[in-house]
């Protein structure tokens, strides 16, 4: 597709993930509507059946919570021609990425290239916690053998985020682009807008966009420090009175990007729109280098509405960073607010949302999160409630801002207007990215013969495993 082609717009036209309590869209919608918390408290005996100290979870301030998934180790290595020993010295974080990879990509029925078409890979990758990094490196390492280069080699390669992207793209022979970007909690939604601006450019035909943020051991938890990001009750309140800090979580994602006039020329299954998107930086405009900056936050906010051509008084639904922090939160609603009323002064008309209250926090994949979270809500066309609130920061000025916190599901009609949201992921350094969504147009109508009879297509990397199916 020509480069001097003017609409920008991208679909997402797959999608494949892992979530607490969520394996499918479906379950993930339900776990949205009802405005469910999934993060597990783990007991003392689970907690010592992992192997913390009694004296450790026993403490006073100590928190065992975490948004947790099924199976980490179930990796069928033999399909992605890995042998049993490459995939034991393979960080999950990798292995369940390429699984993700290959789901998303069947799910938008592209399962690999076809001739003409280059698929790029963005890719993201969560902190390294496999048995922990500096035991691979201090452990693993020294004690093979001198002449077992190979293996050193193999367990470099399955645990550093640099090759996350490369490895997808060899395991499933994809040509296009393959990149890791990593900018903290920011770095899966910057890795849609990298994916977006290659597709503008022709660098590629389809982009799959993916993170992975996968802890081992799962049970675990953490001692609360105050005045820390860390939630001392183990729970999520994204702008609520009782916010005291954020969960970590467990998951990993991937969608697949299409520039929206191709896809919808392809017949392509359009499940949302990215409409525009902005990014940028805090700079030095803050107190501290984690801190973050309502202003930085306004500019990535300004800049996608204007890529997008839309005004924010056209937006009803607006999925924010929202750790629960009970400092951070009036931040992000500060430089959303700001960034709505330089178009309107309505009041009380955009609800807002925060996956991380039902899910906890994914690190790097929290933006994907988000996104899915986010199109889900634009097609089924529901305000789902926002988990865990009560009543809001007394910091926030909500009745005089564009905003509403829902605490039940609400219809969202139709209108003359597609629905349109907001999304935003911040990073710890200050790169702020923000998108703009739409739901999906309609389908254009079959025309033509009658469409032949639906053929269920069954795949299989043996004749047996077909079998088994």
């Amino acid at each position: 597709m020509s480069t001097s082609d003017p609409d920008p717009r991208m679909a997402v036209i797959g999608m494949a993930f892992r979530l607490p309590g969520a394996d499918t869209p479906e379950d993930f919608w339900r776990i949205i509507r009802d405005g469910t918390d999934c993060i597990t408290r783990f007991t003392d005996e689970e907690l010592a059946a992992a192997g913390i100290p009694a004296e450790e979870y026993g403490a006073e301030d100590f928190v065992g919570a975490s948004g947790i998934l099924d199976d980490l180790t179930g990796f069928d290595a033999r399909h992605f021609a890995m042998s049993p020993h490459e995939a034991r010295l393979t960080d999950p974080q990798q292995r369940m990425f390429l699984e993700c990879a290959q789901h998303a990509l069947e799910n938008a029925g592209y399962p690999q290239e076809r001739n003409g078409t280059r698929v790029g890979v963005y890719a993201s990758t969560g902190y390294h916690l496999y048995t922990l990094q500096s035991y691979l490196l201090n452990n693993v390492l020294p004690s093979l053998p001198p002449t077992d280069w190979m293996s050193g080699m193999q367990t470099i390669i399955g645990n550093f985020a640099d090759f996350t992207a490369t490895r997808v793209a060899y395991r499933l022979g994809l040509t296009g682009p393959a990149v890791n970007i990593q900018t903290g909690c920011s770095s899966s939604l910057v890795g849609v807008q990298a994916a977006a601006q290659s597709l503008l450019l022709g660098d590629c035909d389809i982009a799959l966009v993916g993170a992975t943020a996968v802890h081992v051991p799962q049970v675990l938890g953490y001692r609360h420090v105050k005045g820390s990001i860390l939630s001392r009750s183990g729970r999520v309140r994204a702008f609520d009175a009782g916010a005291d800090g954020t969960v970590g979580g467990t998951g990993v994602l991937a969608v697949v990007l299409k520039r929206l006039a191709r896809a919808v020329a392809d017949g392509d299954t359009v499940h949302g729109v990215i409409r525009g998107w902005g990014i940028g930086n805090d700079g030095a405009g803050k107190t501290a280098f984690s801190a973050p900056s309502a202003e930085g936050q306004r500019a990535a906010v300004r800049q996608a509405l204007r890529r997008a051509g839309v005004g924010a008084e056209t937006i009803g639904y607006l999925e924010t960073h929202g750790t629960g922090t009970l400092k951070g939160d009036p931040i992000e609603f500060d430089g959303a607010a700001g960034a709505y009323r330089e178009d309107t002064d309505r009041e009380g008309y955009c609800a807002l949302g925060s996956t991380k209250a039902n899910i906890g926090h994914l690190d790097a994949a929290s933006g994907l999160a988000g996104l899915v979270k986010t199109l889900l809500v634009l097609h089924h066309g529901v305000i789902p409630p926002m988990a865990n609130f009560t009543e809001p920061n007394p910091l926030l000025d909500l009745d005089r801002s564009p905003f509403y916190i829902p605490r039940t599901a609400r219809p969202w009609p139709e209108s003359d207007l597609p629905r349109r949201a907001g999304l935003t992921s911040l990073g710890v350094g200050g790169t702020n990215v923000h998108l703009i969504l739409e739901q999906a147009p309609e389908p254009a109508p079959r025309s033509g013969a009658a469409s032949p009879p639906d053929v269920l297509l069954v795949s299989g990397s043996t004749p047996q495993a077909l079998a088994c199916r």
